[in-house]
């Protein structure tokens, strides 16, 4: 992973919130909780989850809302979820659409 783009407004806040274990292409990790999937592959450094299927750009989370669908990823074997719509849970296990983007 690369130095992350994303940073907590209040580094006192997050550094006071419980983490969470995940598995990111099949590396563990812990992240702070609440936090969405989108946002913990933004916190890790993560800086694509797949690229275009025409322009072979990498591509990653927009709009955080729901509504790009840049953000997809497979969670727990389920192929194509929206990363910013589901909040990191225990031991979740997620892969980029092509692993080892960066």
């Amino acid at each position: 992973m690369t130095d992350s783009l994303f940073n907590s407004l209040d580094q006192h806040l997050s550094s006071n919130l419980p983490n969470c274990s995940i598995v990111l292409n099949d590396i563990e990790h812990q992240v702070p909780v609440p936090m969405s999937v989108a946002a913990a592959l933004l916190y890790l450094g993560q800086r694509a989850t797949r690229h275009h299927p025409v322009s072979g750009q990498p591509r990653a989370a927009l709009c955080h809302m729901g509504v790009c669908f840049e953000c997809l990823v497979t969670i727990d074997g389920q192929q194509n979820q929206r990363g910013c719509m589901r909040p990191v849970t225990p031991n979740m296990v997620i892969t980029t659409v092509e692993e080892g983007l960066i």
